[in-house]
This record gives structure tokens, C-alpha cells and sequence, in this order.
């Protein structure tokens, strides 16, 4: 008798969208602690900023040397399972040319919903515009489910291509007063380094 009462519990839940009891298997998820996100700039990408006039620079705690930036990750999880997920950052790019100046900051990497793309907060001359989706990822190859060997470790997931989103080409044509920033332009490769 008692039986069929968990049973009927168990139906129930799942009828109304509560499980009543947890699953027999969880998928392991990754807790992000901290770590670095490296991207590697493409030189058309620093030349096209060059040409326009647009000097980069960090924004702390971000570093930028030459064409590398490191972008350093406060958080986050990933779903060994799937690779999805979402990854802060703190810092950022500031893009300045003349009494102009455009930063992008507190990255998102973020695998959980669609298509994966970075989205940052957009600052124009003081005033914020909002989060929006800045680049868009391509991620390499991995296989799943992700392997996650007891912590503390670091999950390294290497080779994202980075491109321009939509919503970020508009942004920076309409703060620089250009239509030089197209959609899909390749920006560069981004590895994580997430501590777990």
C-alpha cells in the first residue's frame, strides 16, 4: 500500500512539473571559481581599428598587451553534460577615438541560451546603453559530456572563434559615426581557463 502512495506521489509530481523525488543520476556541473578568459585578436581586426582612427586599451582589471587580452573570470557554471552554461568576466575594452570613447565590459559567456555568444555592458561617453550581445562564438569541437576529474582543477575549453554581433556593429557604427563595422567580421579566438 505504501507503494502505491510513493508511486502516486511520484506521477503527480511529474504531472504538475514537480519531481518529487531527484533523479537517480545527476550530470556533474562544473562551479566556476575564477580563472581567465585569453583572447587573441585578429590583426585585420586590431588594422580595421587602426584605420578607423579607434585606439584600444583595457579596462581593469582586464589586461591588454599587443594583441592579447585577458579578461579574468569572477564565477559561473558549466554543464559537463551539454557545455552549457554562463561564464562572467570583470574589465573589459575601451575603444577611444577623439572625445569619443566606448567601453565594453563585465563579459558573459554564454552557452545556455541558443546560439553561444559574449554579451557585455556597453558604455558610450559616460552614459550605458545596456547589455547586449557583442560577439558571437563559434566553439570548437569537444567532446561531451566535458571531463571533469575531482577539483580543483581547470577546465580549458580553447579555439572559439569570435566574431561581431549584429547588435554590437550597430552600437559602435552609431558611437563612431561610421558603417564600418559589419556584422561577422572576424574579431578573434578566445580560450577559457575556468578554476573549478
Amino acid at each position: 500500500m505504501k507503494s502505491r502512495i510513493r508511486n502516486a506521489i511520484a506521477v503527480l509530481g511529474i504531472a504538475f512539473g514537480a519531481v518529487a523525488v531527484p533523479p537517480a543520476v545527476a550530470a556533474p556541473t562544473a562551479q566556476i571559481n575564477g580563472g581567465y578568459t585569453l583572447v587573441e585578436f585578429l590583426p585585420d581586426f586590431v588594422n580595421a581599428l587602426t584605420s578607423l582612427g579607434i585606439a584600444p586599451s583595457k579596462t581593469l582589471p582586464a589586461t591588454l598587451y599587443q594583441r592579447i587580452g585577458y579578461f579574468p573570470i569572477t564565477g559561473g557554471r558549466i554543464d559537463a553534460a551539454t557545455a552549457r552554461g554562463e561564464v562572467p568576466h570583470a574589465g573589459g575594452l575601451t575603444l577611444t577615438k577623439g572625445a569619443t570613447q566606448v567601453v565594453l565590459s563585465d563579459f558573459i559567456i554564454d552557452t545556455a541560451s541558443g546560439q553561444p555568444k559574449l554579451t557585455g555592458i556597453v558604455t558610450a561617453n559616460g552614459t550605458i546603453v545596456g547589455r547586449i550581445p557583442l560577439f558571437n562564438l563559434a566553439l570548437p569541437a569537444i567532446a561531451l559530456p566535458l571531463t571533469l576529474p575531482p577539483g580543483p582543477e581547470i577546465l580549458l575549453i580553447e579555439g572559439n572563434k569570435v566574431t561581431l554581433s549584429q547588435e554590437a556593429a550597430t552600437a559602435l557604427n552609431a558611437a563612431f559615426g561610421t558603417h564600418a563595422f559589419v556584422p561577422g567580421f572576424n574579431i578573434g579566438i578566445a580560450s577559457i581557463y575556468g578554476n573549478y
